[in-house]
């Protein structure tokens, strides 16, 4: 007679391995979405405040993107804007 309860152990077999590859592709998706934020995301990125980084959007002077009333800031964007603000060293100063 046929065991019911090897079909069924292949079959659990089967939708685990699936479902660790649905989570795979779902963990992959969500580090993307992690790299784009709001303005909190901006904040704990530059350390300014709210008010400083709002002006900086007015003036066009931060990366962002703006959909409808709501501002996305993209970390590696922020993180290059931040890398070009850098100052040269000055090799005199730094002999002193």
């Amino acid at each position: 007679m046929h065991n019911p309860f090897e079909n069924l152990s292949t079959r659990l077999t089967n939708l685990e391995t699936l479902a660790l590859q649905i989570l795979e592709k779902l963990g992959s998706n969500t580090e993307n979405v992690a790299h784009i934020g709001g303005i909190e995301l901006a904040q704990e990125i530059t350390r300014l405040s709210k008010a400083r980084l709002y002006a900086l959007v007015s003036a066009r002077r931060i990366p962002h993107s703006k959909r409808g009333q709501r501002l996305y800031f993209d970390r590696a964007e922020l993180l290059a804007w931040i890398q070009a603000g850098k100052r040269a060293q000055n090799e005199t100063a730094a002999c002193i």
